[in-house]
């Protein structure tokens, strides 16, 4: 084991999922300046996935001296760029940024193949089941209890096995893989990086204020979201059978969620008679709000509801839920967005989401989840009046919830950039550590 007093490694970190959606857009800097936090001189190379100009340009501002580098693997694992060939040559650890899921499998295999050198995971969930199956936080997490402990198939098993560290972002995903005797060389609980993420666009957000007419902490912030992301209408491309079931799901559930939404924004304005902006975390989500959100909100409230006609960059975002009353979200990662300022928030999770909500309850603050099934408009208006009651509790959990976050942040840092070894985890410490979930 490596002390972690010793030179930090130099890390490749295979990330950037998605530009169209800014919560993945965070998982990147925020881990990055996690690491940074750890060690300031960290040597850290980001192998994205999708990034954008924008999202580029973004993550040098928050992070300047990391370094980008693109490219694939060829067939035999090989990378196809002299600029990822170069980070291969030089890192001596590849970390699988915040994720949905464990993925990557063949590539973690042809790192492990090519160079011989540590791999590991830095804050994911690990869902056996949702999707396809679906159901509140509770009932997934006794839906996966019941699974025998070889369920995991042998492909993604000894990926697993042969890592460093798995650090899962929620504790039914870190239950989950306990009970199939995973076994990598550190295997705890470790957020999504997101919450780490702190750069904020100051004069982006004074221009949102001053163009919508509005003042510092007199305003809410809400997030639509349909149960499945419609990626065929955000890329262009053809649908298959499964995103036919998928729309299909959509447009039987749309209702209710949105409902459920309108329920929260009718409660803020008719409580505060303050506005209610309503915001995307994803691009699709723009339409979503004008088209299907709007019309289910109540006459005597929609003249207070702004919605934002744009996809709007991440560090505009965070700077704006810096100055929200409260974040009210049906996306997960707006809720950590907010949580970074001690904004106070609610996360209205859907059904068909994965277990990663249950990382809120895992950091203290099983308050902030709502869930659509079976709570329903009733139930999300209840926590709006519950928010607004004690709004000093609410900033407190928020903050709170945060500060254990980045705290846990510092440990997975350690273990990436000095070994196994640098975490301050004992063996079983995160489960006496952690509020229970219920």
């Amino acid at each position: 084991m490596t002390s972690s007093t010793a030179t930090p490694r130099s890390v490749l970190l295979r990330s950037s999922w998605a530009n169209v959606n800014i919560g993945d857009v965070a998982h990147s800097p925020g881990l990055i300046t996690a690491l940074h936090d750890a060690d300031p001189d960290a040597r850290i190379t980001l192998w994205p996935v999708r990034l954008g100009e924008r999202e580029e340009a973004m993550i040098r501002r928050a992070n300047p001296g990391v370094t980008i580098a693109r490219g694939d693997l060829d067939d035999s694992g090989v990378p196809t760029t002299p600029e990822l060939a170069a980070a291969w040559d030089s890192a001596d650890v590849m970390v699988h940024g915040s994720a949905a899921s464990a993925t990557l499998a063949p590539e973690l295999a042809a790192w492990r193949k090519q160079t011989g050198r540590p791999y590991g995971y830095g804050g994911v969930t690990s869902d056996p089941l949702c999707p396809p199956g679906w159901g509140s936080l509770d009932s997934l997490r006794v839906m996966t209890q019941d699974l025998p402990a070889t369920f995991l198939e042998d492909g993604p098993r000894e990926i697993l096995d042969g890592a460093e560290f798995l650090f899962a972002r929620d504790s039914i995903s870190l239950s989950f893989l306990r009970s199939q005797h995973v076994t990598p060389g550190v295997l705890e609980f470790g957020p999504d990086g997101t919450f780490a993420y702190r750069h904020r666009d100051d004069a982006a957000a004074d221009r949102f204020l001053a163009d919508l007419g509005l003042a510092a902490g007199a305003f809410g912030c809400f997030v639509p979201r349909l149960r499945y992301t419609p990626y065929p209408d955000i890329y262009g491309t053809e649908r298959t059978r499964d995103f036919d079931r998928k729309y299909a799901i959509n447009a039987g559930t749309v209702g209710l969620d949105l409902d459920t939404l309108a329920a929260a924004i009718a409660t803020w304005v008719r409580s505060t008679g303050q506005r209610a902006v309503v915001v995307p975390e994803m691009s699709y989500e723009v339409e979503l709000a004008q088209d299907d959100l709007l019309p289910r909100v109540p006459a005597d409230v929609v003249e207070h509801v702004t919605v934002l006609g744009r996809y709007w960059p991440l560090e505009e975002a965070s700077a704006v839920y810096a100055r929200a009353r409260a974040v009210v979200s049906m996306e997960c990662h707006s809720p950590i967005l907010a949580s970074v300022h001690g904004t106070p928030t609610l996360y209205l999770r859907q059904p068909t989401d994965t277990v990663k909500g249950e990382m809120y309850a895992d950091l203290g603050a099983p308050d902030v989840v709502v869930e659509i099934e079976p709570d329903g408009p009733e139930g999300a208006a209840a926590a709006v009046e519950a928010l607004l009651e004690d709004e000093d509790a609410a900033r407190a959990t928020s903050s709170a919830m945060n500060t254990a976050a980045v705290g846990r942040l510092r440990d997975v840092a350690r273990t990436i950039l000095f070994g196994e070894g640098a975490s301050e985890y004992a063996p079983g410490a995160q489960e006496a550590d952690l509020v229970p979930a219920r």
